[in-house]
């Protein structure tokens, strides 16, 4: 079976820097509650969820995750489907209050967005809800709610998003202060112990997950779906965390870890915690990639209208190797030459070049000309005017949008859990 991730808010929030904590749902067949398909599941304000519905979204849930349609899943993830029904009308009634609207094309290019981030072609991701029996109105309702919901966080709330320029600051302190230290990247699937539920039935169902995560089961597509952190809203993603920041228990799991490994279920004071690491390195270590350079380079064309004589290539070729020492003469000669794209190019990040020339400007020094590099039609030389290496510190303008995505998406959900609070909801199954 076909596991399908489409954090549908995590594709649109490039816009805004936030997301949604429940872009995908899906789920299996019937047994959601009694009194027929078209029963009252819940009620959301003066808006009906119907048991038709709660089936539906089972039903997408399964189709689109990967996990066993079996009663006792269906069971499990029961209450999440409900809660994001639940939460869809919320999000929906706010943009209506607000003359907020969504259109056909834009729910249109939300499902492509899901087929490409699947590498699926056109249509196929109708044709597989339809085979499995599921009502694609579960899923242009969902993608509805998402694409208001944007709109309602980018028109409502970021206008009361401000960083203040020592927020800046502090961050940039911190991160100078923990460099070179290890630091790890992890996402996270959480699952909580409580009052209201069992421990038994827990760790089952974080075994389970384990299961599927090292199966074919994108990590993400569950953690969106299981996971009672907020980080399920970005398929579990904790970024790069430093060693020691976590609880001592996930801390020493992590430490045993290989990237790309999945942990067992690590028990800690709240709960179980599934990790994946997918990296490991050195806090702030400089990116070679990243380092911005000068160049000056003469192109000697081979092919086409303009192509030099062999005689020519050799003889100028000849020329760059023994006699260029600077890129002042560099530049002279490439006039003089007359060659086409020779002479000065301005600063550019290594790691933007053509991979031929990035893989020999990287190491080279200032100064120096390259071996002659063999491009499509052409000879080329290269040589590093300036070098501006790598901080590995990110800039204070990457830092400040950084800090308002993050401010935005808390905003984004004490929005969504007010709207809750102040919602009359009234669930029958």
């Amino acid at each position: 079976m076909r596991q399908i991730f489409f954090g549908l808010v995590s594709i649109l929030s490039g816009i805004l820097g936030m997301t949604s904590a429940h872009a995908q749902e899906g789920g299996a067949g019937a047994g959601a509650g009694t009194g027929g398909a078209m029963g009252i599941a819940a009620v959301v304000n003066e808006d009906i969820i119907t048991v038709f519905d709660v089936q539906s979204r089972l039903g997408m849930f399964i189709a689109t995750s990967g996990l066993e349609n079996t009663p006792d899943i269906q069971r499990r993830i029961l209450p999440q489907v409900i809660q994001s029904l639940i939460e869809e009308r919320l999000k929906i009634q706010e943009a209506k209050r607000l003359k907020i609207t969504t259109t056909e094309p834009e729910v249109r290019d939300a499902v492509s967005l899901i087929e490409n981030n699947n590498n699926m072609q056109p249509g196929s991701f109708r044709k597989l809800l339809e085979e499995r029996g599921v009502d694609m109105s579960t899923l242009f309702m969902q993608i509805e709610a998402d694409v208001a919901w944007v709109k309602v966080v980018r028109q409502e709330l970021r206008r009361n998003v401000l960083v203040a320029p020592e927020e800046v600051k502090n961050v940039l302190e911190r991160l100078k202060a923990n460099q070179g230290k290890p630091e790890h990247w992890l996402s996270e699937i959480f699952l909580p112990v409580n009052a209201n539920s069992s421990e038994a039935d827990v760790r089952q169902i974080a075994d389970r997950l384990v299961q599927q995560a090292r199966g074919n089961t994108p990590f993400p597509a569950l953690a969106q779906q299981f996971s009672q952190s907020p980080t399920a809203a970005v398929g579990g993603d904790l970024g790069w965390v430093l060693q020691g920041e976590l609880e001592d228990e996930l801390d020493r799991a992590v430490m045993g870890m290989e990237p790309n490994e999945i942990s067992e279920p690590i028990r800690s004071t709240t709960g179980y915690h599934i990790l994946a690491l997918r990296g490991r390195r050195a806090a702030g270590a400089p990116d070679p990639m990243m380092s911005g350079v000068t160049l000056s380079q003469i192109y000697l064309p081979t092919q086409g209208g303009r192509a030099m004589t062999e005689a020519q290539t050799a003889q100028l070729s000849n020329t760059i190797v023994t006699q260029m020492t600077s890129c002042t003469q560099m530049n002279e000669l490439a006039a003089r030459s007359g060659a086409p794209g020779s002479g000065p190019i301005d600063m550019i990040r290594v790691g933007g070049l053509p991979e031929t020339v990035r893989n020999a400007v990287a190491a080279l020094p200032v100064g120096r000309i390259s071996q002659p590099l063999d491009v499509p039609g052409a000879r080329l030389f290269v040589m590093v005017c300036s070098r501006l290496d790598d901080s590995g510190l990110p800039g204070e303008d990457q830092i400040a949008g950084k800090l308002e995505n993050d401010k935005l998406e808390n905003l984004a959900r004490q929005k969504l859990r007010d709207l809750r609070r102040q919602a009359l909801v009234d669930v029958r199954i």
